[in-house]
C-alpha cells in the first residue's frame, strides 16, 4: 500500500476541506489547460519556468475530467521535482498505469482524494457484512480447526453476496460519485489494505485510459 500517497490525499482534504480536484488546483495556483485536436493525450502535469500546469482533453466526459484533474494533481504533489527537470506527465490511452510507480501512485493518490471510506462501504454492504462476521465469530466454539473456521467464513460470505446480490454495482458508485470506475477499484483494494474485511474485492483495473478518448481527432496538443 502506498501510505505516503494515502497519506497525503487525507492531508488535502483536511486542509482544503472538499475532495474537488478542479477546486483544489486553483486553490494552489496550478494553472489548468484545455487540451484541443489530440487523438490520445487525456491529460498531463508539466512545469514550465517554476510555473505548474495540468492539461485536460476537452474531449473527456465528466467522469474523465474529474479522474484525471485528480491523477495529475497526484503529480503535482508527488513530482514537481521531475517536472521542473523537463519530465512532463502525459497519460494517454494507449499507457498502461501499472507499468511505473509514479503513474500507481498519482492513482492511489487520487483514489484516495475522490472517494471517502465511506462513500464505497456503506454502499456495498460492509456494516452489514461485518455485523455478521461478528455474529459467526461469537458463536465459533473457542477451540475449532482453522480449516473449519475458513470453511465457515467463506460460507458466510457467499451467503452475505447471494442474499445481497442487489446492492449497488461499481458502475453505480463511479456514476454516482462522477468518476471514473477504475478508481473505484483501486478505492477497494487501498481499503483492504487498510483492513477492512470487505465482502467482496474485483480484480484491480490499472489501465484506467483504455476506453478513452475515442472521439479526438488529430493529433495537435495546445494551451489555452
Amino acid at each position: 500500500m502506498n501510505t505516503r500517497a494515502i497519506d497525503m490525499a487525507d492531508a488535502v482534504v483536511r486542509r482544503y476541506k472538499t475532495r474537488d480536484p478542479e477546486e483544489i488546483i486553483s486553490r494552489r495556483a496550478i494553472k489548468l489547460k484545455d487540451i484541443r485536436y489530440c487523438h490520445d493525450l487525456l491529460g498531463y502535469y508539466t512545469v514550465i519556468l517554476n510555473c505548474e500546469y495540468i492539461g485536460i482533453n476537452t474531449n473527456c466526459t465528466n467522469a474523465q475530467r474529474v479522474s484525471a484533474m485528480a491523477h495529475e494533481l497526484g503529480h503535482a504533489l508527488f513530482d514537481r521535482k521531475h517536472a521542473s527537470s523537463g519530465q512532463a506527465f502525459q497519460d494517454t490511452y494507449f499507457y498502461s498505469l501499472d507499468n511505473s510507480k509514479t503513474e500507481r501512485r498519482a492513482n492511489t493518490f487520487a483514489a484516495e482524494l475522490l472517494l471517502a471510506d465511506d462513500a464505497v462501504l456503506e454502499p456495498i454492504g460492509y456494516y452489514e457484512y461485518t455485523a455478521d462476521l461478528k455474529q459467526l465469530e461469537a458463536n465459533l466454539p473457542s477451540r475449532c480447526a482453522s480449516a473449519y473456521r475458513a470453511m465457515k467464513y467463506q460460507e458466510l460470505l457467499q451467503e452475505f453476496q447471494y442474499a445481497h446480490s442487489g446492492l449497488i454495482t461499481l458502475d453505480e458508485i463511479a456514476q454516482i460519485n462522477s468518476i471514473e470506475k477504475h478508481f473505484v477499484d483501486f478505492k477497494l483494494n487501498i481499503l483492504a489494505d487498510k483492513g477492512y474485511q470487505l465482502p467482496f474485492l474485483p480484480e484491480l483495473h490499472n489501465d484506467f485510459l483504455k476506453d478513452s478518448m475515442k472521439n479526438c481527432n488529430g493529433n495537435e496538443v495546445t494551451m489555452d
